[in-house]
């Protein structure tokens, strides 16, 4: 058995429990600052910046901002905090309406301060209030009314259950001097979550896919997940790791820090950045990408790729070395190695290939080019259309040469002969084929020339490491006048 290190079940456990807190279901520390509304030196216009998207809304219809320095807005004081300011009027601060239906005894607090001699507890104040599944508003039982000089004071409101839960603060400062605060709002439940078991992988479920540790310069490692179940499944309850020599975990990363899925016969790609992953590649999901802001080092030669779960089972695993690539590539950079069964162990090393060179040598986010998990047990090789015209006229300009292979393994070699038997075009030479993939010959020579039309034989020969050879025969025909 691998062996945990201790400092890796020391670290494991501040990242996944807050034991001086619970659980966290929401939180907001305004950590961004000159968000909200504030008024102009010329007494009349408002500068308004609400670009805090779904976190947060305010209300400030009440307000006066006649001066530059009227304002509701958050600061970065003390690392950040939400005021008002001399805005003469009530202003509403709203959360959103946050899911809480998965959790027992949910509790709310927030900071309420206020500075300044001011008293009048009309005219300032910090009033805060519950909303649970659209009810009226219920103001907290613990500091829920702050009013004139109240100094500093922590309001809560515990033991709630619903569906949804909303916090909404209402505050005024009516004097050029005073200001009213609210800071550190959350939600947290000392419940564990409560957890529809359906949606957790268990070993099958979830599979390491694709792993591309050798990137081209400027580009990232992924890893790719194939989530080959019928369920959705939570990725805020799954780890990706690294190894150290001695097998114990050398970095361990959280997928999600918040609730996600990953869903059906779908794929996953994790990396740093994928923008830096598409610059190299195509995709056929662009969606399907996940970036993760600590993601463990692989390394260029060796390494291993563990999928845990958040009780630290392992559900999948693969070991790598860049001997795993076909002997043939001149250069492993940027070829992602791809399982080639789901139903065979990951951490078998035959059951990994280099990426076909017809994808560019990876399919993030999509079916592997060297799985063999949808083909039929005989090679298949089409020519469409038999007969083609390449003038540029838009209509049959060139050979469309299809194949889908039994092996995944084999390397290709394809040539063109003229009626006369002398190559015309070395159409591809020692590629990585995988299980399926096309060429495209635009009647083109080697030497860059047009061929001349007639019958044309294309040639194709395969091997493998095992040394298997196979060689198909496929004719085609050139017509029309080329221009």
């Amino acid at each position: 058995m691998w062996r945990i290190n201790t400092f890796f079940l020391l670290m494991l456990s501040i990242l996944l429990t807050n034991e001086s807190c619970g659980t966290i279901i929401w939180e907001e520390n305004f950590n961004t600052p000159d968000l909200g509304v504030w008024g102009d030196e010329d007494g009349e216009s408002l500068h308004i910046n609400l670009d805090q998207g779904e976190n947060w809304s305010i209300n400030y219809d009440d307000c006066s901002l006649t001066a530059e320095n009227d304002y509701v807005k958050t600061v970065s004081t003390s690392g950040g905090r939400f005021e008002a300011l001399d805005c003469d009027g009530e202003a509403i601060w709203y959360s959103p309406w946050i899911n809480i239906s998965k959790y027992l005894d949910v509790n709310c607090e927030l900071t309420a301060r206020e500075t300044g001699s001011g008293a009048n507890s009309a005219n300032k104040y910090l009033k805060a209030y519950f909303q649970l599944d659209d009810r009226e508003e219920v103001l907290f039982e613990v500091n829920g009314l702050n009013e004139g000089n109240w100094g500093e004071a922590v309001a809560s409101q515990m033991l709630l259950e619903g569906d949804s839960l909303r916090i909404v603060v209402r505050l005024n400062s009516s004097y050029a001097n005073d200001k009213v605060i609210l800071d550190a709002v959350r939600l947290w439940s000392d419940q564990p979550e409560v957890i529809d078991p359906n949606q957790l992988a268990e070993a099958g479920d979830l599979l390491i896919n694709e792993v591309l540790f050798d990137p081209y310069p400027g580009g990232v490692d992924f890893v790719e997940l194939v989530n080959r179940s019928e369920k959705a499944i939570r990725l805020d309850h799954l780890l990706l790791a690294s190894r150290n020599d001695d097998g114990s975990f050398k970095k361990v990363v959280p997928l999600s820090s918040q609730e996600s899925f990953i869903e059906p016969q779908s794929y996953l790609v994790l990396s740093e950045n994928h923008e830096q992953v598409l610059v190299f590649y195509e995709s056929r999901c662009p969606e399907c990408f996940l970036n993760l802001d600590d993601m463990p080092a692989f390394n260029n030669d060796l390494g291993q790729v563990v999928l845990l779960n958040d009780s630290l089972e392992i559900l999948d695993e693969m070991h790598y070395t860049n001997k795993m690539h076909h002997s043939l590539l001149v250069d492993e950079e940027g070829v992602s190695l791809e399982r080639i069964s789901l139903d065979e162990a990951g951490t078998e090393p035959s059951n990994w290939a280099s990426a076909s060179a017809s994808v560019r040598f990876a399919t993030p986010g999509y079916e592997n080019s060297m799985s063999r998990e949808n083909y039929e047990t005989t090679d298949q090789i089409s020519l469409e259309p038999k007969s083609f015209s390449p003038n540029d006229d838009g209509y049959n300009d060139y050979l469309s040469i299809s194949y889908q292979f039994e092996n995944p393994n084999y390397v290709a070699n394809l040539k063109i002969f003229n009626s006369h038997g002398q190559p015309v075009c070395e159409l591809v030479k020692n590629e990585p084929a995988g299980s399926e993939g096309e060429w495209i010959w635009t009647g083109e020579q080697s030497d860059g020339k047009k061929s001349r039309l007639g019958l044309y034989v294309v040639l194709l020969e395969l091997h493998d490491q095992n040394g298997t050879v196979k060689q198909y025969k496929k004719a085609c025909s050139i017509t029309d006048r080329l221009e």
